[in-house]
């Protein structure tokens, strides 16, 4: 009876093992040419994000590493035609002004993530994922469905996601040098999707700094070389009194000092080098994810 209880037990303790290893935090062993990118594709976050939960301080791994994968609740939440309820922005809207886009034009993204469809449907197969900001070349247009060229081919898009107003800058409240903010995108236009490379400085690849340094550097003004040195410089200003031009900081890395910096554009919205590439973003998305140090303003 005695050998019996025991095996019992020991069934029962093999029993709940699935079950505690489900519960666990999503873990994953780097392998022979596993990147933070790659690992980031494949589990549908972002490098910023793994570099966050992982407290890296650099892009270099290490073959048998165990890496925490960030909660599904820190990713960007990708939608697309879905009844009103269930798509969100990453600020809590799921409501895109209805805009009349044309075909044979361009038109902007207008949520965080934006789903690429092989058809217009939305059990149709998922082909990518755009990024808010991101311009489409648009081929035909729907009430539904919008049919874009999508890396040399066609696929569809959620209609009500898209913008039909080019300007990569939003319009803003306040007064605002239109001429400096025009000069200001004339620059970060063209390096939107440049890879996140560590200690990165040129177009050939960017980290935050560097990308912000690079940009200042076009318009005469000259950063310190990290987003520490460059929260220390600068006039202090109020969020509130953000205008297009000034620098956001926060703690990417959760070491409790500044390790990030982006743009701001106006209107909540940012410029930055993510942690993947240079891209757009918002501000209320990042102050869901990192601690925020303030506004600094260079002239």
């Amino acid at each position: 009876m005695k050998h019996t209880s025991k095996l019992f037990t020991l069934l029962a303790l093999f029993t709940l093992l699935p079950t505690a290893a489900h519960a666990a935090t999503p873990m994953h062993v780097v392998s022979a040419g596993d990147t933070l990118s790659k690992i980031a594709r494949e589990n549908q976050t972002t490098v910023g994000l793994l570099m966050q939960v992982n407290h890296l301080e650099t892009d270099q791994l290490s073959i048998g590493q165990t890496l925490s994968l960030p909660e599904a609740g820190l990713s960007d939440s990708a939608v697309d035609a879905a009844p009103p309820d269930l798509v969100e922005n990453s600020d809590g809207s799921s409501h895109v002004e209805a805009e009349e886009i044309t075909a044979g034009e361009k038109a902007r993204v207008a949520v965080d993530v934006l789903n690429v469809r092989k058809k217009p449907s939305i059990d149709a197969k998922v082909l990518g994922k755009l990024r808010f900001g991101s311009l489409v070349e648009v081929l035909e247009t729907g009430s539904e469905w919008t049919k874009i060229e999508y890396e040399d081919d066609e696929a569809y898009v959620a209609t009500s996601y898209l913008s039909a107003k080019l300007s990569a800058v939003p319009e803003t409240s306040g007064k605002v040098d239109e001429a400096s903010l025009e000069r200001l995108e004339a620059i970060f236009q063209p390096l939107l999707k440049t890879p996140y490379i560590l200690g990165g400085t040129t177009p050939n690849g960017f980290d935050c700094s560097g990308f912000t340094a690079y940009v200042f550097n076009q318009l005469g003004v000259t950063l310190p070389r990290t987003s520490e040195e460059q929260f220390k410089g600068g006039q202090a200003i109020p969020l509130d009194e953000a205008q297009p031009g000034d620098l956001l900081f926060y703690d990417a890395l959760g070491k409790g000092h500044v390790s990030h910096v982006a743009i701001y554009l106006g209107n909540g919205t940012i410029v930055h080098a993510s942690g993947e590439d240079v891209r757009y973003g918002k501000v209320e998305y990042m102050h869901k994810l990192y601690p925020f140090y303030g506004v600094k303003r260079y002239q």
